[in-house]
């Protein structure tokens, strides 16, 4: 797989997506993430690709790859594994809850 593709292909493969972009919108919902607190996180490689790991800080076996895709328009944070959409990359701290809620992870509990 290309840095240069969707992880999902769901735009054809003549729109190229510029990894530079999906870099900056993870490390964004990165800090998001680490905002929200119970939950530690980094950019790691899936098949070519960089995605969110984000585990749950009191219990690492519980985590999941966080993607994002430039779809039909817009940039999409995603399952990585399903590429089913989170939600758009400008809520950041939505997706960061929803991700939360996926590992277990509780408000408030953020490193000081």
């Amino acid at each position: 797989m290309s840095f240069d593709r969707p992880r999902h292909a769901r735009v054809p493969v003549d729109h190229p997506t510029l990894t530079s972009e999906r870099r900056t919108h993870l490390t964004v919902l990165d800090a998001a993430v680490v905002a929200h607190g119970g939950m530690s996180c980094g950019v790691v490689p899936r098949e070519g690709t960089p995605v969110l790991h984000v585990i749950n800080a009191g219990l690492p076996g519980r985590s999941v790859d966080v993607g994002c895709d430039f779809v039909d328009g817009a940039w999409w944070s995603n399952w990585a594994e399903t590429g089913e959409s989170i939600g758009t990359v400008e809520d950041a701290g939505g997706v960061a809850g929803v991700i939360a809620r996926t590992v277990g992870a509780h408000v408030g509990t953020a490193r000081q």
